[in-house]
C-alpha cells in the first residue's frame, strides 16, 4: 500500500528541505542529489530489516521512484528524512508480508501429504464450497469485505488492517467477527462440509 502523500516542511532546520522543494518543482538534478545523500542510509536500513542487500537496493530505488511520482501532491509537513524513511518502511513491510505469504505457502505444500486425485464427488464438493464461500464474501458490506480480505485472505494483523483502512483495531475485530459468522453460516446452510 502506498504511503500517505505528505512532504517534508521547508524549514531551515531540515537540510534536505530545499532539495525536496526543488523536486516538487520538477528538478531531476535535485532528485539525483537527494539520492546521493540518502541512498546509502536507506539501503542499510532496508538491509537490516530484510537481511538482504539486493532487496534493500530495490526498496531504496522504489522509495525514490515514489518520491518523484508523488512530487506534485506533497504537502509540507515533517522532515524530509522522516518522509523518506516512512516510504521505505512501508515498502519493507509490504516485502515482509509477501515473504510471509510465500513462506506459509511453501510450508503448507511441504507439510501436506502426497495428494491423491479427488473423486468426482470430492471435486464437486470442493467446487460447491468455493462457490458458497465466494458468494458469502461478495454479500458482505464493502467495509466488512475489505476487512475480511485484508485479514483472512492477505494475512494482515488487526492492527495492520486498521492502519491500512484508517479505522480502529476494535472496529477491524468487530467487522472480522461478523464476516466470519456470515461465511460460516453460508457454508453450514449449503450443507457443504469442508474436510
Amino acid at each position: 500500500m502506498p504511503p500517505p502523500v505528505n512532504a517534508p516542511a521547508n524549514n531551515e532546520d531540515d537540510p534536505l528541505a530545499p532539495l525536496m522543494a526543488a523536486i516538487r518543482s520538477g528538478s531531476e538534478s535535485a532528485l539525483g542529489r537527494l539520492m546521493e545523500l540518502c541512498w546509502p542510509d536507506l539501503v542499510r536500513y532496508a538491509a537490516r530489516q530484510l537481511g538482504e542487500v539486493e532487496f534493500a537496493r530495490d526498496i531504496a530505488q522504489e522509495t525514490f521512484i515514489q518520491i518523484w511520482e508523488r512530487r506534485c501532491a506533497w504537502k509540507p509537513r515533517g522532515s524530509a528524512r522522516a518522509y523518506l524513511y516512512r516510504i521505505a518502511r512501508n515498502l519493507v513491510i509490504d516485502e515482509k508480508r509477501k515473504r510471509g505469504v510465500r513462506r506459509r505457502w511453501v510450508t503448507r505444500q511441504e507439510l501436506s501429504p502426497a495428494t491423491r486425485p479427488l473423486t468426482p464427488a470430492e471435486d464437486l464438493d470442493a467446487k460447491l464450497l468455493a462457490e458458497v464461500f465466494e458468494t458469502a464474501v461478495a454479500s458482505l458490506t464493502r467495509r466488512r469485505r475489505e476487512v475480511f480480505e485484508l485479514v483472512f485472505m492477505r494475512g494482515l494483523t488487526h492492527g495492520e488492517a486498521a492502519g491500512a483502512m484508517g479505522i480502529s483495531p476494535q472496529t477491524v475485530a468487530n467487522q472480522m467477527s461478523s464476516a466470519l459468522r456470515t461465511v460460516r453460516n453460508a457454508v453450514a446452510e449449503a450443507g457443504v462440509v469442508d474436510g
